[in-house]
């Protein structure tokens, strides 16, 4: 073992500093197979997502696909982690991976990158950055489109010369690349759908030359395989167990008359969105289907098993399914949001617990490839009931009194209401104000053109009122003249058909807003998730004194004056706080959204493993954790996204705050927008619950 370890290591340092080493992964289509150094060769593989697993656990979760047999890590590459705003590029923390495949080749791990630039896989966008909807209107993504094409060729420009150091042929873990992503499903299958197809093979082979595998992956029909490969790209299919083996790999056949066989995405679990029930794959049934692949062709066909391990939407990165099927240019499509944890069922939990599937997985494929001793679970820290406290100043009007005075670029100033991504925001919340004039009699009946995807109407009457796109149309009557309207995204679509009109992708309000039928004017739009924590994939929280303030001084938010608000913004938000009339009884005709942060026993937990928050009682809303310690500077991280009343999540993972945060406490936040418990607590937990009961009415 020892020697082998050093092999490895010497192999890493090669390929880091240049040494590089002679090694080669081919196609063998006189033997039917791949060809790793001269020899057939088959890969089992495992999926998971660096972006989705805390950096200090990428070892063990790694460690853990060695030990159950796996050879090989495929992962997606998402455009919109490494490239949050235009021109910002990051690779760092949990968007480094590079770090992460330098890790896997350590262990002896070989590595499948899949760039895209469509990922789908339940991500924000399907991957897209959601800046490509900010000035665009010609945008026709997954097209030979000048517009699309012209950022794509500038991501990949800065994306995939990095990666040509790590291809196996140059000494590194990188043995096959994978070239968008089912494109078969996507429509129509015209000249101009494969010529796209053909662009991006022509821009992979240019930053990254000849010696490399260049995959497509299409579902088990012949329609979609067909639609999704061109010459020069080797065809591989997906598909879960059941059915006849034979007959899905024969529709890769078809495509690739010799070769090897391969299931590029071999589904261990499902998807699942807020609202439905928790989708499982029992574990003996996928064991069998393991062991059926694993013995195809006399035991040559390669694997990946999506997902090995899920892990977590942090932030606002998860997807959500567009009901496409009745979109029309008139009717807004409905939009079924993902849920913040990404379980999926795999074999690995969300926090990387070995599972029973695990075991039978494992038993199954020590039979084909050598298994390993399987590290223990983290340990998981249970604290029983805390009581949450409202954040004095932290009512969303308060929020937006702190946003002006500490960060007043994040207000939009606007003739007409303009949707998140034309104001670089491109997640979250944005609340929307404007003044309804007196010559509009009141009570006044609201209507907005469209938006996406949640809104909360009110007044400084407080009289709040809710709908969603997947309602029907709801026209808002008000009593009041300080008009707010705050919307949250349940995330941009990632399905397939991702061609549909530009405007539907867009969040916040699209299009105007009237008061009994005239068309209000003079807008400010408050960029709340801008100015709120939004790590781990986006730089930026509260401003450091609004965030030391936050925790030391919570009595104080919001009070104080800045020199940062001009004339404007002064006399704006002097004219809101008169409005707001503040009192005991401010929320008798409607829950006004606030923030809350856990404050018994104590401001702190001191939080050092793993653990979950329990928020059944509590509505919808985003958690939050700053974790603190005396004179370092506080650090903060967006969970993602609650709603346990819409379920089945009840519980959200928390990971523990790290090796370089040992002995710092953790304050828990938590924005809540519709209801909360009675007794204002949540239950800091050690076990899971993502298959809880579930109500569809509440999208």
């Amino acid at each position: 073992m020892a020697k082998w370890n050093i092999i490895l290591a010497l192999s890493v340092f090669l390929v880091l500093y240049g040494g590089g080493m002679t090694q080669s992964f081919t196609i063998d289509y006189e033997r039917d197979c791949y060809s790793k150094d001269g020899e057939c060769y088959r890969y089992i593989a495992g999926e998971m997502h660096y972006f989705r697993i805390p950096p200090h656990y990428w070892e063990d979760r790694l460690l853990k696909l060695r030990a159950a047999g796996f050879t090989t890590v495929q992962t997606y590459i998402p455009w919109n982690v490494h490239v949050p705003a235009e021109d910002t590029y990051n690779f760092e923390g949990i968007g480094d991976v590079y770090r992460y495949m330098k890790i896997a080749w350590s262990l002896g791990i070989t590595v499948i990158v899949r760039p895209g630039p469509f990922l789908a896989t339940e991500w924000d966008y399907g991957g897209f950055p959601a800046w490509l909807l900010k000035d665009r209107p010609t945008l026709d993504v997954r097209r030979n489109e000048t517009v699309f094409m012209g950022e794509v060729r500038k991501w990949y420009a800065k994306l995939l010369p990095t990666l040509k150091p790590y291809l196996y042929s140059n000494g590194g873990p990188i043995i096959a690349v994978q070239v968008e992503n089912e494109f078969g499903s996507n429509k129509p299958c015209d000249a101009a759908h494969f010529d796209y197809l053909t662009q991006l093979r022509e821009i992979y082979r240019e930053h990254l030359g000849d010696d490399v595998v260049l995959l497509t992956v299409d579902g088990d029909s012949h329609a979609l395989a067909k639609c999704g490969n061109i010459e020069g790209l080797y065809s591989t299919v997906n598909f879960g167990s059941g059915g006849n083996i034979t007959d899905k790999f024969m529709v890769q056949r078809k495509q690739e008359p010799r070769g090897p066989f391969v299931c590029s995405a071999f589904f261990s679990g499902w998807l699942d969105h807020w609202g439905h029930r928790f989708a499982k794959t029992e574990a003996e049934h996928l064991a069998r289907g393991l062991r059926d692949v694993l013995e195809f062709n006399d035991k040559s066909a390669s694997v990946s098993m999506y997902m090995f391990h899920g892990g977590t939407n942090f932030a606002y990165m998860q997807g959500g399914r567009g009901d496409w099927n009745n979109a029309t240019t008139t009717a807004y499509p409905r939009l079924w949001g993902k849920m913040t944890s990404y379980d999926y069922d795999a074999p690995l939990s969300e926090a990387g617990d070995t599972t029973w599937k695990y075991q039978l997985l494992r038993d199954v494929i020590r039979n084909y490839s050598k298994v390993d001793t399987v590290p223990a679970n983290t340990t998981k820290q249970y604290i029983g009931p805390v009581e949450m406290i409202e954040q004095p100043g932290g009512s969303i009007i308060q929020l937006m009194e702190l946003c002006a005075q500490s960060a007043p670029q994040f207000i939009v100033k606007s003739q007409f209401p303009l949707p998140m991504e034309q104001m670089e925001q491109n997640h979250g919340i944005v609340v929307y104000q404007t003044v309804i004039p007196d010559s509009i009699s009141l009570p006044a009946d609201i209507d907005i053109e469209l938006y996406g995807d949640r809104v909360y109407v009110f007044t400084e009457t407080w009289d709040v009122q809710m709908s969603s796109r997947n309602r029907p149309y709801k026209t808002f009557t008000v009593n009041g003249r300080m008009l707010f309207i705050l919307v949250e995204d349940n995330g941009h679509s990632n399905t397939g058909h991702v061609r549909y009109s530009y405007k539907y992708y867009q969040k916040g309000i699209i299009g105007n807003v009237t008061a009994n039928g005239q068309v209000l004017t003079d807008w400010n739009a408050f960029l709340l998730s801008n100015f709120l924590p939004r790590g781990p994939y986006e730089s930026g929280d509260f401003y450091p004194e609004v965030l030391e303030e936050l925790l030391l001084q919570p009595t104080k938010l919001g009070k104080k004056k800045s020199e940062n608000m001009d004339d404007y913004l002064t006399n704006l938000m002097e004219k809101i706080s008169k409005s707001e009339k503040y009192s005991d009884n401010h929320k008798s005709n409607g829950f006004i959204p606030t923030l809350y942060r856990v404050g018994h026993p104590s401001l702190f937990l001191d939080l050092q493993d793993d653990t979950y928050v329990d928020t059944q009682g509590w509505g919808k809303g985003i958690l939050y954790v700053v974790y603190y310690k005396e004179g370092e500077k506080p650090q903060a991280m967006n969970l993602g996204r609650y709603w346990p009343v819409a379920g089945p999540q009840k519980r959200h993972y928390i990971p523990s705050p790290g090796p370089d945060r040992v002995g710092w406490g953790t304050a828990l936040f938590m924005l809540e927008l519709e209801q909360v418990p009675a007794n204002m607590t949540v239950v800091i937990t050690d076990t899971p619950l993502v298959d809880g009961t579930f109500d569809s009415s509440q999208q």
